[in-house]
């Protein structure tokens, strides 16, 4: 209902798919404030805080139409998706599976951690919880948790979570396109629609994809922006890496490449302040999905901030260098198998979720192709190369779950699909391998639905 709130006072004023975007994000990253003030100090709750935010979204009216703003800027921001069949098609096969299927989380513990919330009103530890619905984030939680207090059609809305999820992720590849400068046809922007992990995030409830998209802006922006931006895009670019790398530690990686790439920029630039502006963002983004709140709740709990104990209990981290190497060549083999060679060569091993699949190893091919003469293929790849690789390094189940790695692969998609403007070598041979890649990568998604419908996956 907070949430509910929020977005109504801030979408109405947004003016560009970009402004959109950031407004949504501007949303939860508020809740997510407010509940960490209302948990430390105990003077409120989820539900005592939608007086609070009622009175706080209508001053958010009152100032955006003090500005001149103009009202209901938002439609015209949005164009419809190009091309709207695919966007079309998708969305009936996800509505579809929302509503024939039960509710269900990927991992019990989301599912654990939203009636923690609710439970408790607030984002405190649950010392009988288990550990992981304590110490492995909040913020998609706490939006779900939210989001089912809605009057009449809260538990409707989190039954169609996948559909809701589609429509962010429409939002996210409009705030994109710009940067890409795809041309005339927008045919080939079909491709980020298929790629498995996905359209598996949008039938089972995940947190990954909600955190993935300020990553995935931040790093098209990184590639495609950066070098002609202002310190106040800088702070915004950084805001986003932060909430997608403490809301979900396995976006660590975008820290890193946006540290490195705004380093180099202000160093060639001489201007400091794109340094500056990216440190304040990111701590501000940091902060707001909660990194000095869990640090405080770990040594409250575990007696340790990073909460180390509990995190070694799960088993989900490579424990030396020979694990890391075998965890390396297992993703290696995953980028390219298609999910059916490390299953045979390590037995046991299993999983959801799927590979990055054709349209990854589409792009990675056109990105090599042209490395010597595009400078975003070279940063794109040294981005993705470093993030997949620190991935794999330190998650030994890395091959099992590329859902974890959907922004480096979606920056891949993206930046390759950019590459096809015409008149760029390669573009029309690599538009042509586009249709087989489409086809067979939409086949594999019918054959999950069918199998989602009838319970075997």
């Amino acid at each position: 209902m907070n949430l509910l709130l929020l977005l109504a006072a801030l979408l109405p004023w947004g003016h560009t798919a970009v402004s959109i975007f950031t407004r949504v994000y501007i949303a939860i990253s508020i809740l997510a404030v407010e509940m960490q003030v209302a948990t430390v100090t105990g003077l409120g709750t989820l539900y005592s805080l939608v007086a609070f935010n009622t009175v706080l979204a209508l001053l958010l009216v009152a100032w955006q139409r003090s500005r001149g703003e103009a009202f209901l800027g938002w439609p015209a921001a949005i164009q419809p998706p190009r091309p709207w069949l695919a966007w079309a098609m998708l969305g009936g096969v996800i509505l579809l599976l929302n509503l024939w299927l039960p509710v269900k989380a990927a991992d019990p513990y989301h599912l654990d951690r939203v009636a923690q919330i609710e439970r408790l009103g607030t984002i405190e530890y649950d010392p009988d919880a288990n550990s992981k619905a304590n110490v492995l984030g909040w913020v998609y939680e706490l939006a779900m948790a939210d989001v089912r207090q809605i009057p009449l059609v809260g538990h409707g809305l989190v039954r169609m979570h996948g559909l809701l999820s589609l429509l962010l992720f429409g939002v996210t590849v409009a705030a994109v396109q710009p940067w890409l400068r795809i041309g005339p046809s927008r045919w080939p922007i079909a491709i980020l629609l298929v790629v498995p992990p996905l359209f598996h995030q949008l039938v089972l409830i995940k947190n990954d994809l909600l955190l993935a998209l300020p990553a995935f802006v931040a790093l098209v922006w990184l590639v495609m922006r950066s070098r002609c931006a202002s310190w106040q895009e800088t702070a915004w670019a950084g805001w986003l890496a932060g909430l997608a790398v403490v809301g979900k530690l396995t976006n660590l990686p975008v820290a890193f490449a946006m540290m490195t790439g705004i380093g180099s920029l202000s160093w060639r630039r001489r201007d400091w302040r794109l340094a500056g502006g990216l440190a304040i963002g990111g701590l501000a983004g940091g902060v707001m999905a909660g990194q000095l709140f869990t640090f405080a709740e770990n040594a409250r709990w575990y007696g340790d901030v990073l909460a180390r104990g509990p995190i070694a209990d799960m088993g989900n981290m490579t424990s030396g260098p020979a694990e890391a190497l075998e965890s390396l060549g297992r993703f290696a083999i995953s980028l390219v198998d298609l999910g059916q060679l490390t299953g045979q060569m390590w037995p046991g091993r299993g999983g959801w979720g799927g590979t990055l699949g054709l349209p990854f190893i589409w792009a990675a091919v056109v990105l090599v192709l042209h490395y010597a003469r595009a400078q975003e293929a070279r940063w794109t790849i040294w981005i993705v190369v470093f993030h997949l690789a620190a991935f794999a390094a330190v998650y030994p189940d890395a091959d099992l779950h590329h859902r974890l790695a959907l922004a480096p692969g979606l920056l891949a998609v993206g930046v390759a699909v950019s590459l096809l403007r015409r008149g760029e070598k390669y573009s029309d041979v690599a538009r042509l391998a586009l249709v087989p890649v489409l086809v067979l990568s939409s086949a594999q998604l019918l054959r999950s639905s069918v199998l989602y419908l009838f319970r075997v996956s």
